[in-house]
């Protein structure tokens, strides 16, 4: 019997295991023979260019996925060969028009399609392709982090580095670069002009350690995939 069609989402700050829990459904759907396979960002190449790799170190062999437009020919040509698709750090794509469109259409074709991304900028502000993305998903994977100050919940991901992106909001980064934070200890920063400016914020002493203790899985209440 075919599987029903599925459009499911992992949303986090980071450090909160989005990439785990991709990592794990694509392997579970293996299990079950189906056809799986993992996509990611031609710009994500933190840990490696062919694999996708979580902040604790799983990793699974990926497709790449063109930036921009370009990614939604090659997305439909590679769901044609597969049951079970898994896209990686989607807000990389925010923005791209069609693509949420395109995902919810081969939901509608019997695939399994899995999204994994940040819930938020780094300023607090949502993802155009989250806003898209979140009301049609028929199963949200909400996961939390814990803040790097004060070890509650973490919904928030805090730059800590001063940085200039030449006013674009994509930068691709890691533990270095950002923290979880809950409300109280999220610092907003502005675009100011062409540059994205932050006051110098200091990492606590213990946040490498804090930040890759997970909050366990929390899905929001709606229906089981």
């Amino acid at each position: 019997m075919v599987e029903a069609g599925k459009l499911i989402v992992i949303t986090g700050p980071m450090f909160s295991g989005k990439t785990t829990k991709l990592i794990s459904e694509i392997s579970k759907a293996r299990k079950k023979n189906l056809r799986a396979v993992v996509l990611k960002s031609a710009i994500d190449t933190r840990y490696s260019r062919s694999d996708v790799v979580s902040h604790d170190g799983l990793k699974l062999p990926a497709m790449v996925l063109p930036d921009g437009e370009a990614c939604i020919p090659v997305l439909r040509r590679i769901a044609c060969d597969y049951d079970v698709i898994g896209i990686d750090e989607g807000h990389f794509w925010d923005g791209v028009p069609g693509l949420a469109a395109a995902l919810d259409d081969l939901a509608f074709d019997s695939k399994i399609i899995y999204v994994s991304m940040l819930n938020r900028k780094n300023m607090g502000t949502s993802f155009d392709i989250g806003e898209k993305l979140l009301p049609l998903a028929d199963h949200i994977y909400s996961l939390g982090a814990h803040c790097s100050q004060c070890g509650r919940k973490a919904a928030f991901t805090q730059r800590i580095t001063n940085y200039r992106t030449g006013g674009k909001q994509k930068f691709v980064g890691g533990a270095g670069d950002y923290e979880p934070r809950c409300r109280t200890h999220f610092m907003r920063q502005k675009l100011v002009g062409q540059s994205s400016l932050a006051e110098p914020i200091t990492a606590s002493p213990k946040s490498a350690q804090k930040i890759r203790t997970k909050i366990p899985i929390s899905p929001q209440t709606l229906p089981s995939p």
